[in-house]
């Protein structure tokens, strides 16, 4: 017996020995968990993901409530619209998809395309990182203070510091002017429909690009008013030419794993309802979306109140959105023409071309308008009415930013609710008190970094200061 042993030990010495590194490399590694993972498989996720986790759930739904898009009538929604339920735990699900899925999945994009295995992918490296600076600039004016550069370090630093606001928007716009050099270089191969923005388009993304560099230097009115605005208007002249280039995620299906995310939270929780803060200003602007936009309750538009309204996930009390507009295959914009041109406006203001401000507030409204479904007529009487459109000398930042505001319902709650704390307007009406100027800190992060900053929902956040 021990003869026997003793053979097989010396056999499997030999075997051992006879294989070479890569032999048992092989041997050892799982073929259902590759550790090689083709771009255009990552980029399909983050696309996917970005949508839908980052843009679509807990941060939109939160945002829409602190913003006023929304009230909340039921759980978490509620107790947030009533000022009981704002704690580490709002934004955890968004904070661990950001870094563990959504930024680690395109770092590796990045590093393959490009010097790892698909190096010279140019377009699909171009396309990550602009998807990494929309991906970080959520997390920086939501939380303020995030890990950046020593982010995305895995076992090897599972403690990043926090980088400052400022200096995280300064690495974005150099992420930015990366991806557009990238984007313009002769590349191996494009993601192609993987790419559910763009199909792989270089040029449409580089017009994205500039987008995303025109919102970011704009949100920096307080912080350089004169120079954000010369900033914004330089990116926005080689960015979208018309609604053509908007960016917008159309991919959403009638399965129920495939459903937009405003959809599933109506149909299986229900905690929003319209608020009577926005539903008040259109109301009395005559606006021709209320009725595109919002239900009714026994055939009446009943918006519920900010800060004070009753429990209501039956939807029998107040109203909802229109099922017409909310469907499982609405589209999900993330940048549009619209907003740029609201941007436009906003800059010229700053700078107090008058003429040319007022020509981009107008084409941004009838923009917005179109975006919308209103038909020409309605359009046309609504941009006839004085409120709306009150001449060139007479145009204000409330105005712009009135209109804006509307726009950006439902689905863009996340930057209505920067543009609210940025700018103050419209004017908040929460019965309890001002919406938090920043989400609070994951709590997962909290328990295991000791590197999280000592910030409160009261601290304002670097540009809106």
């Amino acid at each position: 017996m021990r003869k026997n042993i003793f053979y097989f030990l010396i056999m499997m010495v030999l075997l051992v020995v006879a294989c070479s590194e890569d032999t048992m490399d092989e041997i050892g590694t799982n073929p259902n968990s590759p550790t090689d993972v083709p771009t255009k498989l990552l980029i399909s996720q983050s696309t996917v993901a970005t949508a839908f986790d980052v843009l679509g759930t807990d941060l939109a739904w939160y945002s829409s409530v602190f913003c006023e898009h929304t009230t909340g009538v039921h759980g978490q929604l509620e107790t947030a619209d009533k000022r009981t339920g704002i704690n580490s735990t709002i934004g955890n699900n968004s904070w661990n998809s950001l870094y563990s899925t959504v930024l680690n999945d395109l770092r590796i994009v990045i590093e393959a395309g490009s010097e790892g295995s698909e190096a010279g992918n140019w377009t699909t490296v171009g396309i990550a990182k602009v998807l990494s600076a929309l991906n970080y600039s959520v997390a920086t004016d939501l939380w303020g203070e995030v890990p950046m550069k020593e982010a995305l370090a895995g076992s090897e630093n599972r403690t990043p510091m926090f980088d400052s606001q400022e200096v995280v928007y300064d690495s974005l716009f150099v992420l930015l002017d990366e991806a557009i050099a990238d984007l313009r270089k002769e590349s191996i191969g494009t993601p192609g429909a993987s790419d559910f923005y763009y199909g792989g388009d270089a040029d449409a993304w580089i017009k994205a690009a500039y987008a995303l560099k025109a919102r970011l230097y704009n949100r920096k009115s307080n912080i350089d008013a004169t120079g954000s605005a010369d900033d914004a208007l330089a990116a926005i002249n080689n960015a979208f030419e018309s609604a053509d280039d908007n960016m917008v995620f159309d991919s959403f299906t009638t399965d129920a794993t495939g459903e937009h995310p405003w959809y599933q939270e109506s149909n299986d929780r229900s905690h929003h309802a319209i608020s009577e803060t926005l539903f008040d200003l259109m109301d009395g602007l005559n606006d021709p979306r209320i009725d595109l936009w919002f239900g009714t309750v026994g055939g009446e538009y009943v918006p519920a109140p900010n800060g004070s309204a009753a429990t209501d996930q039956s939807g029998d009390i107040y109203s909802r959105a229109s099922g017409d507009y909310l469907k499982a295959t609405s589209p999900l914009p993330i940048i549009t023409f619209d907003e740029l041109k609201f941007i436009e406006a906003e800059a010229n203001l700053r700078l107090n071309q008058a003429t040319e401000a007022y020509s981009a507030y107008l084409e941004a409204v009838k923009e917005a308008l179109i975006r919308a479904g209103v038909e020409e007529d309605e359009r046309t009487a609504y941009l006839e009415l004085s409120t709306v459109s009150p001449g060139s000398d007479n145009l204000t930042l409330n105005h712009i930013m009135e209109q804006k505001y509307i726009s950006l319902w439902l689905f863009q709650s996340i930057e209505a609710y920067n543009d609210y704390r940025r700018t103050r307007i419209p004017t908040m009406q929460n019965s309890i008190s001002a919406p938090p100027e920043r989400i609070p800190y994951a709590n997962d992060e909290v328990s295991s970094n000791p590197n999280v900053p000592d910030r409160n929902s009261a601290s304002k956040v670097w540009w809106a200061k």
